[in-house]
């Protein structure tokens, strides 16, 4: 099991132990009746879900803390049992509260997932929303190895950047990131503490400090052996393959922006590619 999801449990575990379900009866009633929105044109599961989100940001469940059992919020409330259990279920995919089996449900620590990830959208559940990506930077490094990302970008005397991430989605599978600029443009970006390109959408740095929007994209997706660095940070058998989505990103003038390879392992979930070539 992921490494990261692991660890969130074990947090939560802990704090069970010593941290039941602060709240329950009337005053649980009471505080999802003061944290829900009024706007009308919201499903129940939505309307619950922002009920236990502003709540939780509030502190009134704090992390580690016990959420009610989905029977004692549906018995609390007008909310059925489905629309419990559906607004528990947005509420872990968006990474807030976590679930462990035999246990009950948990605030999380809470990270700050990717502002409008472009190339990792994956469908939750419902199919109405994508799941929260979280990255960690791995590895950066000035290249001036070639390979698929030469053709596009060209290869300048200054080099290329190369930028490694692990894009955990959902805390359900790890999907690997290469991502490529030119030095002569980007050079900059090594230079930045690692810590303030955590959670970061490249694309929308891109276009907000250097002043390189993306208006289009070229996709390209292969199954293949994924190389050895990649395979051992997504910790998959030898015989393992990958789906590879090589993305190039350029300005609506055609100057070459980035070159993006994601290594994305098996896994349940469906891939939306709609409207990525219109940017």
């Amino acid at each position: 099991m992921h490494n990261v999801l692991m660890s969130r449990k074990l947090i939560a575990f802990e704090a069970s132990a010593v941290t039941p379900c602060p709240i329950s009866g009337p005053a649980l009633a009471h505080t999802v009746q003061r944290y829900r929105p009024k706007g009308l044109g919201i499903a129940k599961y939505e309307q619950l879900g922002q009920a236990l989100l502003g709540a939780i940001e509030d502190q009134v469940w704090r992390l580690g803390d016990k959420l009610p059992t989905e029977s004692a919020l549906a018995s609390a409330t007008p909310y059925s049992l489905g629309t419990v259990q559906n607004a528990y279920r947005s509420l872990v995919e968006r990474g807030v509260v976590v679930r462990i089996q035999g246990c009950g449900t948990f605030v999380a620590e809470r990270r700050h997932s990717m502002d409008a990830p472009w190339h990792c959208r994956f469908l939750n559940d419902l199919g109405d929303s994508f799941l929260p990506v979280y990255t960690h930077v791995l590895s950066r490094e000035l290249t001036h190895a070639t390979g698929p990302w030469t053709k596009f970008l060209g290869q300048s005397a200054d080099g290329i950047v190369r930028i490694d991430r692990c894009l955990t989605i959902n805390d359900e599978f790890d999907v690997y990131s290469k991502f490529f600029v030119r030095a002569d443009r980007f050079g900059t970006l090594l230079d930045r503490p690692a810590r303030e390109l955590e959670g970061i959408n490249f694309k929308l740095l891109l276009s907000r400090e250097f002043g390189t929007p993306v208006s289009r994209l070229s996709q390209t997706l292969a199954v293949s052996k994924p190389p050895p660095i990649v395979r051992e940070a997504l910790q998959l058998k030898a015989s393992a393959s990958v789906t590879v989505l090589d993305a190039s990103a350029s300005t609506n003038t055609a100057t070459p922006v980035y070159f993006q390879s994601l290594y994305i392992p098996p896994n349940r979930r469906q891939l939306s590619l709609d409207d990525m070539t219109r940017c």
